[in-house]
């Protein structure tokens, strides 16, 4: 099915699964990852932080096409506020079918030059990235120390990781761990203001950068 989302002064017309939880107990969907206990196709969905995500990376002033990573792009909206802001996305995901949908809708939205990556966080490749992008990732907290090993391996020196989170109580945990590991992490909220710490219930950015 077809729906418009609105971010800023941009409308994306997105091609979405009609019935994504049909893909939780899909026989095929499951057979595809027959060795891996952890898999569970939620990409389908569009994820409750992914509209003040793109809000704020449509807000943004980004400076040239900077090479961005998208992480876990699912159908990809985030990183078609990135398109839109003048990155230079590369979409990512476990599953090839959201890296498969996230190509598409960018293109569909006139985005010819797109990037794809199949990715798993636990075998992170030596490519770098300025500026790594990501939303509703650590509300599994078997998933923190992978996704802390990708942005040691993956990101920039100097570079900066956007984690949209929909105020999840794990997120506490994910930011300390980020700064027991050295990193820097700055919280802002749906409007931008700075924060002292995690909120719950709602929307929250984490700006992650490695400690010097």
């Amino acid at each position: 099915m077809s729906r418009e989302v609105a971010v800023g002064s941009q409308t994306f017309c997105l091609t979405l699964p009609a019935d994504p939880n049909q893909f939780l107990s899909d026989p095929a969907t499951l057979a595809s990852r027959p060795n891996d206990d952890d898999y569970a196709p939620y990409w389908p969905h569009l994820w409750s932080s992914a509209l003040p995500m793109a809000e704020a990376i449509a807000a943004a002033n980004w400076t040239g096409a900077t090479r961005t990573l998208e992480l876990g792009c699912g159908v990809g909206l985030v990183g078609l506020a990135g398109l839109a802001g003048g990155l230079d996305v590369t979409f990512s995901d476990y599953e090839p079918h959201a890296v498969q949908l996230a190509c598409h809708n960018a293109r569909a939205n006139g985005f010819d030059k797109v990037h794809a990556l199949i990715l798993d966080w636990r075998e992170p490749l030596s490519e770098r990235f300025p500026l790594i992008l990501a939303c509703d990732v650590v509300y599994e907290v078997r998933d923190h120390v992978p996704l802390l090993n990708l942005l040691t391996t993956m990101l920039d020196e100097g570079g900066c990781c956007w984690i949209g989170d929909a105020g999840r109580q794990t997120a506490a945990a994910f930011v300390q761990l980020a700064r027991h590991r050295n990193f820097d992490v700055e919280l802002r909220d749906e409007s931008g203001k700075i924060m002292s710490a995690p909120h719950v219930g709602r929307f929250q950015l984490m700006q992650v950068r490695a400690g010097q």
